[in-house]
């Protein structure tokens, strides 16, 4: 059973640090159901987060859970307010149990899902603006991730602070962890697919 923490970040705060002991990853859900992992076992991490009520979980103990104003690596606050943020990735996969929120596809190496990525602003509203255009970077712990034509990918820039792509899936049931990632302080997130 994970070890978890309930956190509410205030208005002024942009950040979450946790210290966790005896663990192999942390992860961090959004308000939004938006999802950051960190798999390093570092005993802290700081995870961009939104205004809002957070969960942190971890496979072994949590030590401290704080919300905290980001700070870039010069030591200074962050003065534009636009320059942090946080992705929110999800899957169009249906939710068979519809308890672990936790989606599924066929584990033929054919069926596919949509996965959607949209730009968060500090409070958690969507960014569709026009430069609102990061590039962002795909990695999937199973299956293929590929642009609308077909072609493999690992990275893809946001249009209005979106962009899609889908997951094909691969011939060996398993669970698989799609993560996006982008330069900071944008803060990234990750979702869950299981291939049955």
């Amino acid at each position: 059973m994970p070890d978890e923490r309930d956190l509410d970040v205030p208005p002024g705060k942009d950040a979450v640090v946790v210290q966790a002991r005896r663990h192999t990853w942390v992860e961090l859900i959004g308000p939004h159901g938006e999802q950051s992992r960190d798999d390093s076992g570092a005993p802290q991490t700081t995870f961009g987060a939104t205004r809002g009520h957070h969960v942190v979980q971890t496979d072994g103990e949590l030590v401290r859970v704080a919300a905290q104003r980001l700070r870039a690596p010069d030591g200074l606050a962050l003065d534009n307010p636009d320059a942090a943020g946080v992705l929110r990735v999800s899957a169009d996969a249906p939710d068979q149990h519809a308890v672990d929120g936790v989606g599924e596809l066929p584990a033929d190496g054919t069926s596919s899902c949509t996965i959607a990525i949209e730009k968060l602003d500090q409070a958690g509203a969507p960014l569709h603006r026009k430069r609102d255009d990061d590039e962002v970077f795909v990695r999937t712990t199973g299956g293929t991730l590929q642009d609308g034509r077909g072609r493999r990918v690992r990275s893809v820039r946001l249009r209005n602070g979106r962009a899609r792509l889908r997951l094909v899936s691969e011939p060996v049931p398993r669970l698989v962890t799609v993560e996006v990632l982008a330069a900071p302080p944008l803060a990234g997130a990750s979702v869950r697919v299981e291939f049955v």
